[in-house]
Parts: structure tokens; C-alpha cells; sequence
């Protein structure tokens, strides 16, 4: 019984936490919903509470989300809320571009003002060519018409009624002004958002070269261990493997006084590749020779007796 219920136990807290949260979740938006209805008939639209609300309804879904990664063990403690890096900043610049961008809408609207209900500006008894060189001069007048008079008798005669309702230069104005300014914060917000992560990544990248260089070579052995001068040729072609060996420049096997160098070194952060010359003057076949990788600097390390060379 006991090996049941343990399983049983050990997922009974996450499953409750995640039903809490769905639970904050409808609620929220609930919540909402009567906050939205509340708000028509209070402001006369619902725009910036639809705005507002929905960045505070997205952080409080971030805390649940958030809950739900520390009981499951995985939170991010070093970053805020607990959630992956970067996460605050895309939702800070989207709720900004969001906010601004519904606002604007709202604020427009308001200036602009309902073209239903301004005021209709009436112009009698125009003939043909007055007619034709209003309609001409007032191209941006809104709902623009004109109807031709009648006579006592109902037959139409050579004067025209003009109605149009006239534009509001402040409002476009304003729109002229938030376009500037819609522009400019999404170009703040975006550079903000990309450049931080351009930023961090730059630095974790150095802050990793920094220690990766800090830290001293080690080598693990060769390959091969072995190589015969009649059976394999005159030339070596050895692999170096261990850490930390970007830095490495120059491979060479010793053995008391003779040496050789080696050529084509080539190295990244775990092995060392190079072709070393051999004969059976320079390289004389016997006891194992060692192997020394530098820097051309401070830094070496070396293996000790570990390839032969064979006639």
C-alpha cells in the first residue's frame, strides 16, 4: 500500500496547484469581463480598461505560471518571477506597444468626436457653377451632398441645398502626432528589448572566454600511441585530446635531448592536431618520447612516455 500512495502523494500538490491556478485563471476573467461591462456605460467605452486590465491579467497569469514552475522544480531563481530570461522584457515591451497603441485609438476617437452627431452646416440656393466650385473647394467635408430646389410647383430648378458636416483639424493633428509617437516607442521598445539581449549575451559569452582562459590545460593522451617509420611513414599525424586547448599553438615530442616539432597545429577547446616529422636520425626508434603542447607563452603541459616510435 505504501508504494501506491507515494506516487500518489508526490503528484498530488503539483495537480493541486495547477487546478488553483485554472481556478485564479476563470476568475480573472470573470473578473474582467464584469469590469468591462461596468466600464461602458461609466466612460463611454471600454478600451482602456480592456487595456490595462489585460497587462494586470497577464502579470497575475505570469504568478500562477510561476507557482507552477516552483512546485514542479522548474523556477529560475536568478531571474524574476522565476521564469526564463528575457521573459519580463518581452512582456514589458509588449504591454507597452499594446498600451499605447489601444490608448491612442481611444484618444483619437475622443478628439475626432462622432461625425453622426456634429452638427450639419447647410449653404442655400447655390447655382450650378457656385455649387460645382464649393464641392471643389471643400474636398476633406464629411457627408457632402447636394440637393437641387424645387419650385412652389415641384419642378426642379437651377439652385442647389449644400449640406456637409466639417472636419476637425485638431484631431487630425492628432494622429499625426501619435503616428510619430507610435513610431518611436515601438523603435525605443524594440531596441530595449533586443539590445538587452544583445547586451547579456555579449557579456555571458566574454564572462565564459574569460574563465575558459583562466583555466589551465589538461591533457588526456594521443592518438596514436604508436607509429613504425617503415610501416606507417615519415610523418606522424598525432591528435592531442584533453581541455582547455584553444589557446595552444605548438606541438613538439621530446625525449632528453632530441625534440621535434610539430606542423599544421591545429586546435580547438578538446584536442590539438598536428603532423610531426619523423626519421631514424632525428626520431631514433627506442625509448617512448613525450608529448608538449604551449602556447608559445606561460601555459604548457605535457604527456610523459606515452608514444613509440618504431623503426
Amino acid at each position: 500500500m505504501g508504494d501506491v500512495s507515494t506516487p500518489i502523494w508526490r503528484f498530488l500538490g503539483p495537480a493541486c496547484v495547477g487546478l488553483a491556478a485554472l481556478a485564479i485563471i476563470f476568475a480573472l476573467g470573470y473578473g474582467f469581463s464584469e469590469l468591462n461591462n461596468y466600464a461602458k456605460p461609466v466612460i463611454g467605452g471600454s478600451l482602456p480598461v480592456i487595456a490595462v486590465g489585460g497587462v494586470i491579467i497577464l502579470v497575475l497569469l505570469l504568478t500562477a505560471v510561476t507557482m507552477i514552475f516552483s512546485v514542479l522544480g522548474l523556477a529560475n531563481k536568478e531571474q524574476p518571477l522565476g521564469l526564463p530570461e528575457g521573459s519580463v522584457r518581452a512582456v514589458i515591451a509588449l504591454s507597452l506597444i499594446v498600451l499605447f497603441t489601444i490608448l491612442s485609438v481611444f484618444l483619437y476617437k475622443s478628439v475626432s468626436g462622432d461625425s453622426a452627431k456634429e452638427p450639419v452646416n447647410i449653404i442655400e440656393n447655390l447655382s450650378e457653377a457656385e455649387r460645382a466650385q464649393f464641392m471643389r473647394d471643400h474636398i476633406t467635408a464629411r457627408d457632402i451632398a447636394s440637393v437641387q430646389r424645387k419650385d412652389e410647383n415641384g419642378k426642379s430648378i437651377d439652385r442647389y441645398n449644400i449640406t456637409y458636416r466639417s472636419t476637425n483639424p485638431a484631431s487630425d493633428d492628432f494622429a499625426k502626432q501619435l503616428l510619430v509617437l507610435l513610431g518611436t516607442l515601438m523603435t525605443a521598445v524594440t531596441s530595449f528589448y533586443l539590445g538587452a539581449g544583445t547586451v547579456t549575451s555579449a557579456v555571458n559569452a566574454a564572462q565564459a572566454k574569460t574563465e575558459t582562459e583562466a583555466l589551465p590545460p589538461k591533457l588526456i593522451g594521443i592518438k596514436p600511441t604508436s607509429h613504425s617509420i617503415t610501416k606507417d611513414g615519415p610523418v606522424i599525424h598525432l591528435e592531442v585530446t584533453g581541455s582547455n586547448l584553444n589557446a595552444m599553438t605548438h606541438v613538439r615530442i621530446a625525449r632528453g635531448t632530441a625534440n621535434a616539432a610539430g606542423t599544421n597545429v591545429r586546435s580547438n577547446g578538446t584536442s590539438v592536431v598536428c603532423d610531426i616529422p619523423v626519421n631514424a636520425d632525428t626520431t631514433p626508434p627506442g625509448a617512448p618520447w613525450d608529448v608538449i603542447v604551449d602556447d608559445g607563452g606561460s601555459k604548457s603541459v605535457s604527456l610523459s612516455g606515452v608514444l613509440t616510435i618504431a623503426a
